[in-house]
């Protein structure tokens, strides 16, 4: 099955975490949107949803192990889910 390889981007320290695999992008934007307006205090997606971008990075294939990257593409903005009652958006 291939698999599109995703990131997120932190604006202010200026690095993307730690790569992960999805089946697909529409659903790896909405969980990303969730975890902006997930309240809690120690999430930073939360606090500070200006600073966070989610990006696609390519794709992985499970029954090849081949892996497909080219310039990362920013695919949701933080800012952009922030509900109005996390004082965003």
């Amino acid at each position: 099955m291939k698999y599109y390889v995703i990131a997120v981007r932190d604006r202010s320290a200026d690095i993307f975490g730690v790569p992960s695999c999805v089946v697909n992008l529409g659903g790896a934007i909405r969980n990303f949107g969730d975890e902006v307006n997930r309240a809690d205090d120690n999430n930073l997606f939360y606090k500070h949803p200006e600073d966070f971008d989610l990006y696609s990075l390519g794709t992985y294939d499970d029954a090849t192990a081949q892996y497909e990257c080219g310039v990362p593409k920013q695919i949701a903005v933080g800012k952009d889910f922030a509900k109005k009652q996390n004082g965003q958006g």
